[in-house]
């Protein structure tokens, strides 16, 4: 491509992002200032004590409770506008059919009201007016991509948030078995329903409902995957640690005083006693190390992932700066919102905290994050690693197995493994390159070092595609640039799985563990 065809294209793109950036500083009001400016006074205590202005408090219910009440449609703002980039299936809007993704909202509407403009409107602001309690009808005003204007009613329902919730498979084991996997995206619970004595939806529940449908293929054992799985309720990583032991302390927790309060499983039964397997990466953190680490100590499971967990070993509780307002106070200045704060610390049955410094697992896999500076400590004002008493606890009961060989035995297959040795030297080149801060301002130095870059994901793409190509019958994984396909191939979050690499060393593992 000629060189002023590229400025050409380069100015254009540079002008579009500019216009976006300029037009989203334009929608902040003083109240998100005001917002960030009582946010970074709470953050200087430590990362995890925030302001929350009313918005944001919902944000973080909805992620807690895993599911939120609405029409189940994702909004991006583009140009203006608030185009539908997603449907949730089995949403309200999924279920009717008409609001479907690349349509641009106009307008909106509740049942006999006037309606309400929403262009130029930020998405956030947009998704909050859309939202509503479940039965009440809306009406959205779209422009469909072929210019058509069509006014569509929903009926709002309740939308679950399906990537947050707790799914279960059988996958094929390397000795011809079958191996149950359970995926637990975040811990979550709906804490307003469960104080009323409402049925509510929570992760443990669903982590048993999961365990017994997969102990009806017998499986030789199972894999619990807390991968990516940011925390959530304490409750609940107590609740799913007690699943698989009979009964024992899970969690110490310490309050500002100095006060220890032992959080225990007290119910002596279990879900599951056999192999079990828990994967861990960097960005596991709080309710997730706390579930990894107790299974550890207690010698249940095997904990297989990089060389450390997040470090996120501290409790929050929320306070509802409305709350001692007067009647008169509150209506007159609005809702105040929340403030996040930090209150306890997280401590192993062993003493140990998992603050700071995570936890490592038992068996390390190359990691693609190894080179990557995320976690607790590398963030501004967090609080240090220190240790307690241990409590007293009794190791699992059940059939021990010899981690020192095991681990050894995995040495050994992550070595020939095409896949994980291709993630490691990639980590490798990944980490090298982070140290490379001299950018180079010439054009053909700037494209030659992309080609470069291009080239290594190319070759790790292609190491991993031919580590598992027996699995794909007559299809292939797309190429680097997406050409030379038999036939476009959309996996489903199961067929990934018997492309992953960490996975299939945990079926592995867990055939060992059942061998000896």
């Amino acid at each position: 491509m000629p060189d002023d065809e590229l400025w050409k294209q380069a100015k254009e793109k540079e002008s579009k992002v500019n216009k976006d950036f300029f037009l989203r500083l334009h929608q902040e009001s003083l109240q998100d200032h005001y917002d960030l400016f009582f946010n970074s006074i709470a953050r200087s205590f430590d990362p995890h004590t925030d302001y929350l202005p009313p918005a944001q408090r919902e944000e973080v219910d909805i992620q807690l409770r895993g599911n939120l009440e609405g029409v189940g449609a994702t909004l991006r703002n583009e140009n203006g506008f608030n185009k539908v980039v997603s449907i949730v299936p089995g949403g309200p809007a999924a279920k009717q059919g008409l609001l479907q993704a690349e349509d641009i909202i106009l307008q909106m509407a509740e049942k006999g009201a006037n309606p309400i403009d929403i262009t130029d409107m930020r998405a956030s602001d947009a998704a909050h007016l859309i939202r509503g309690a479940k039965g009440t009808e809306i009406l959205l005003t779209v422009k469909k991509p072929d210019g058509t204007k069509k006014i569509i009613p929903i009926t709002r329902d309740v939308v679950q948030i399906e990537d947050t919730l707790v799914k279960d498979t059988v996958i094929d084991g390397p000795d011809g078995g079958k191996i149950g996997y359970i995926l637990i995206p975040s811990f979550y619970r709906d804490f307003r329903k469960t104080y009323s004595g409402e049925d509510a939806r929570n992760a443990t529940d669903d982590t048993r409902k999961a365990i017994k449908e997969l102990q009806k293929s017998n499986p030789e054992g199972i894999i619990l995957d807390l991968r990516n799985d940011g925390g959530g309720s304490l409750n609940d990583a107590v609740d799913i640690a007690g699943l698989f032991i009979t009964s024992g302390p899970i969690v110490q927790v310490k309050d500002s005083t100095g006060k220890i309060q032992v959080l225990s499983d007290d119910d002596a039964n279990i879900e599951y006693s056999g192999p079990l397997v828990v994967l861990v990466n960097r960005l596991s953190a709080s309710a997730s190390e706390i579930v990894a680490a107790a299974l550890q100590d207690y010698k249940r499971a095997i904990i297989v992932g990089g060389e450390h967990t997040y470090g996120k070993g501290t409790v929050q509780t929320i306070i509802n700066l409305n709350k001692n307002l007067r009647a008169s106070v509150a209506e007159e200045i609005g809702d105040l919102g929340v403030l996040k704060l930090t209150i306890q610390k997280f401590y192993r049955i062993t003493g140990g905290s998992t603050q700071y410094k995570g936890f490592g697992p038992d068996i390390v896999l190359p990691s693609l994050f190894q080179h990557l500076q995320s976690g607790e400590k590398y963030l501004d004002y967090s609080l240090p690693w220190d240790q307690i008493g241990p409590v007293t606890n009794t190791s699992f009961s059940g059939k021990p197995f010899d981690l020192e060989m095991i681990r050894k035995m995995s040495l050994l297959r992550v070595e020939r493994d095409p896949g994980l040795q291709a993630i490691a030297k990639e980590a490798k080149m990944a980490g090298e390159r982070s140290k490379q801060t001299a950018v180079s301002l010439n054009l053909m130095d700037v494209r030659q070092r992309m080609e470069e870059a291009c080239e290594e994901r190319k070759g790790l793409s292609d190491q991993l595609r031919s580590s598992q190509a027996e699995l794909y019958d007559d299809r292939q994984l797309p190429t680097a640039d997406g050409k030379d396909m038999k036939k476009d191939v959309v996996l489903s979050w199961k067929e990934k799985l018997t492309h992953d690499p960490y996975v299939r060393e945990a079926t592995n593992i867990i055939v060992d563990m059942k061998r000896q």
